[in-house]
């Protein structure tokens, strides 16, 4: 058999964690077809099946966890390569691979634009929001991070928790200030994103429908098929839409800037953290909820 190729290897280890091969293409930036000829090409080359294929996706085999376990220890040894290069670059210049859930990108991307304008020399790549990147493996060197339990292999600092209130149309404001019969948008992932705001702000209000992400969920909302939960940095932005009822916003999820330890000294890096840090600081009133209490009110 030829040496293996390690963006075959590569490739594999992607489509085990993605389960399907759309979401493995999407995070590889390939068109859907290449994973899957790639895909044929290595098993081939292995002469082993590694996955069988089902109605909900790709189901690993006994034979391909095999392969995946080689395969993770191969991956995390060219990290720590490439993560002692980078970490020793302290040039502004070359490439920062940056992952910001859509939860958190008004306030993000003004801060990404700002660090652009600044050091025009590095290239800033957006991890894609298929799933969340392994920043242990370089798909991305630094990102926001949703949770209440940050990676213990990662270092950062908390910028606060995650705020989510309940807002719809000002149609919708007005005919539920008039006591009118409304229906409630939940919002059922992503996970960190689910909250218990309904039972406490509106437990007569009946589910009339439910969405999965927040652009379905925004999407919703601006028509007006109900009133639902969002992040109140993207709600309290969105002109379209205001806060329903008084109640203060609900905590969610702790808010966490994090990158490798690896990468503590790679200038670039260390300077996006900085920056997502101190956008944070600068909406602080965004972030939790507060740009809208008086409308609200």
């Amino acid at each position: 058999m030829r040496d293996l190729d390690w963006d075959d290897l590569r490739m594999f280890a992607v489509l085990a964690k993605a389960g399907s091969v759309r979401q493995a293409a999407e995070l590889l930036r390939v068109h859907a077809s290449t994973v899957t000829r790639r895909l044929e090409h290595f098993e081939r080359r292995l002469e082993v099946k590694l996955f069988n294929r089902g109605p909900r996706g790709l189901l690993i085999t006994p034979a391909g966890r095999d392969v995946l376990e080689r395969v993770e220890g191969v991956a995390e040894r060219i990290g720590d390569i490439e993560r002692a290069v980078s970490g020793s670059d302290r040039r502004m210049a070359g490439c920062v691979r940056l992952w910001v859930p859509d939860a958190l990108a008004s306030i993000a991307m003004p801060a990404v634009a700002g660090f652009g304008e600044r050091f025009p020399d590095v290239d800033i790549e957006f991890a894609p929001l298929a799933a969340r990147p392994d920043v242990g493996r370089r798909e991305a060197d630094c990102g926001l991070f949703i949770t209440d339990q940050p990676p213990g292999h990662l270092v950062g600092r908390s910028l606060g928790r995650l705020m989510l209130a309940a807002y719809g149309t000002l149609e919708w404001s007005r005919r539920r200030a008039s006591g009118e019969a409304c229906r409630w948008i939940e919002l059922e992932g992503p996970p960190e994103l689910r909250s218990d705001l309904r039972q406490r702000d509106f437990p007569g209000v009946p589910v009339g429908g439910r969405c999965h992400d927040l652009a379905s969920q925004s999407a919703a909302l601006h028509a007006g098929v109900g009133i639902g939960p969002l992040p109140c940095s993207l709600g309290d932005a969105d002109p379209l839409l205001v806060r329903i009822g008084a109640a203060p916003p609900l905590a969610g999820c702790g808010i966490w800037v994090l990158m490798h330890p690896d990468l503590r000294s790679c200038t670039r890096v260390r300077e996006m953290t900085r920056a997502l840090t101190d956008a944070f600081a600068r909406s602080a009133a965004a972030a939790v909820g507060e740009g809208a209490a008086e409308a609200a009110a």
